[in-house]
């Protein structure tokens, strides 16, 4: 799955699912634009690809902002030639809040991160692709996009429009040549996810709502993102893939 002589942007790259997308992408010969809104995690990010011997920026830039997406996409296009891969994984966790004791706050800043953000970055790095030949977007959303998010009302709508946001571009953006698919991850094994859990719940009681008995790694999600940016999966547009260890199987008879 070489990407040789691509370029590809990953938001929310500075940790987690974001930096091991950008690594792998990076051992597969791409080139690699890290975005995160914290200077010293994107450096980190940048450092690991540089030793690998790839091409690599760090652009900070909260995705959730306009201006700011332009900006970003205008000086990564100047300095890197143009965006063939798009990932919008930036975004942030939400448990514990109850709709009817939210700040209408707390839901606008929910919903900006995990969708106004998609939005932004597919409309501007679109029109890139539109006029350049086509390329490549993987939106990361959630299977709590899919099923009930209790708990978690904000995110659960966010990430359901990131979904339908995936599918409506898809549509639109064939004759194009773009495709854009999703990744919906379970329950990925991060340091924010771990807390969050043992906050609210026991790990291990969770597992077993698991056929495969394991949380996720960053790297399954990468594996994904990679496939799908692939030439591979040249004929996959539109589609939500669940890379859940089998949670919606189980828990959505």
């Amino acid at each position: 799955m070489n990407l040789q002589g691509k370029t590809a942007l990953i938001t929310g790259a500075g940790s987690g699912i974001g930096q091991a997308i950008a690594v792998l992408f990076a051992r597969e010969c791409a080139d690699i634009v890290v975005n995160d809104i914290d200077l010293p995690s994107a450096e980190a990010t940048a450092a690991r690809i540089r030793r690998i011997g790839r091409n690599v920026i760090c652009v900070v830039a909260d995705v959730s902002d306009a201006g700011q997406v332009g900006a970003m996409v205008s000086r990564v296009i100047e300095e890197m030639g143009g965006i063939h891969i798009l990932v919008n994984n930036a975004g942030m966790l939400e448990y514990g809040s109850m709709i009817e004791e939210q700040t209408t706050e707390r839901w606008d800043k929910v919903v900006a991160a995990n969708l106004r953000s998609v939005y932004l970055c597919c409309r501007r790095v679109g029109q890139w692709m539109a006029s350049h030949g086509g390329g490549k977007i993987v939106n990361i959303a959630s299977i709590a996009g899919i099923s009930a998010a209790p708990f978690s009302p904000g995110y659960g709508a966010a990430k359901a429009g990131a979904i339908n946001l995936t599918r409506s571009l898809a549509a639109d953006w064939g004759k194009y040549k773009i495709n854009v698919n999703c990744i919906a991850p379970g329950i990925v094994d991060t340091p924010l996810t771990r807390r969050t859990i043992t906050a609210w719940s026991n790990p291990e009681k969770i597992k077993q709502n698991i056929p495969l008995g394991r949380f996720g790694e960053v790297e399954d999600i990468a594996s994904a993102a990679l496939f799908l940016v692939s030439d591979e999966a040249g004929y996959i547009t539109g589609i939500t893939l669940p890379v859940d260890g089998g949670w919606l199987a189980y828990n959505n008879p």
